[in-house]
């Protein structure tokens, strides 16, 4: 398998929506929330942007970010069930720091299912700390939403 990473296009959309779909634990979105993350020009700066792993065209993964007074925070990311393990979440993880740092960001934020263990461990891995909690953010089912952050550095490093 030899994948890449590379900027959401409307020509994703699609494969994106179908994707969250197959995830339960994925945000579930409409086309128009996805269209400002999709960009025709690579150049352009956004306040939002989406990532996608693909492989041959076939979509792998994806991620979305936003900025909001210099703070980038991480508002989806899914991998296929059959392709995780293999590195996807992290280099979609690393895309978004990238591009927030790019774009003048100097701190990531998220929340995440208290469940998702899977997903702690990604942020973990990529340098996100546990900053508390919210009661009751995540409805069918209701759960808390751990909340995770960390300062962002030159070269997308968080510190």
């Amino acid at each position: 398998m030899s994948w890449i990473i590379r900027r959401m296009t409307a020509n994703d959309i699609d494969g994106v929506l179908a994707l969250e779909q197959s995830i339960p634990e994925a945000p579930h979105w409409s086309r128009i929330d996805y269209e400002p993350c999709a960009v025709a020009d690579e150049s352009a700066p956004l306040q939002r942007a989406g990532f996608v792993a693909e492989d041959g065209g076939r979509l792998l993964g994806f991620a979305v970010g936003k900025i909001i007074a210099g703070v980038c925070e991480l508002e989806s990311i899914a991998v296929t069930l059959e392709t995780r393990s293999q590195g996807i979440g992290r280099a979609l993880l690393e895309a978004v720091k990238n591009w927030a740092v790019a774009n003048e960001a100097v701190r990531m934020e998220l929340e995440v299912r208290l469940s998702n263990a899977r997903a702690v461990k990604l942020y973990e891995r990529g340098g996100l700390l546990p900053e508390g909690r919210r009661q009751a953010y995540y409805q069918s089912p209701e759960e808390d939403a751990l909340l995770m952050g960390a300062a962002l550095a030159r070269g997308g490093k968080l510190i």
